[in-house]
């Protein structure tokens, strides 16, 4: 179900036809608008439209990284999983030797 949720980015009022909830976009502008007093405080630019694009950059770049982040983790839980594995397959290999050794003792 898409909802029309109203959203103040930056002083700019925005609707937005979204399947989030009104709490989730609320959530989103206030990190934006954050993001935004932010860079106002550190100066260097008055233009508003490149303090809302520096805003979007930084947060664009925070999702790339964790974006990389989340690969990189995902390929270690991966490699891990093939290490446990191969760890098993020894372990049950390892088994039969010692189940076989013992047999063949006892006979």
């Amino acid at each position: 179900m898409e909802n029309r949720i109203d959203v103040n980015i930056a002083g700019y009022a925005l609707t937005v036809r979204t399947d989030r909830s009104e709490e989730h976009m609320a959530r989103l502008a206030e990190t934006l608008n954050g993001r935004v007093r932010d860079i106002q405080k550190q100066g260097g630019t008055a233009n508003y439209l490149n303090i809302i694009m520096l805003a979007a950059m930084e947060l664009a770049d925070e999702v790339l990284t964790f974006d990389e982040r989340f690969r990189e983790l995902k390929d270690q839980v991966e490699a891990l999983r093939s290490e446990r594995e191969d760890l098993k397959t020894q372990v049950d290999r390892k088994s039969r030797n010692l189940l076989a050794t013992l047999e063949n003792a006892l006979k």
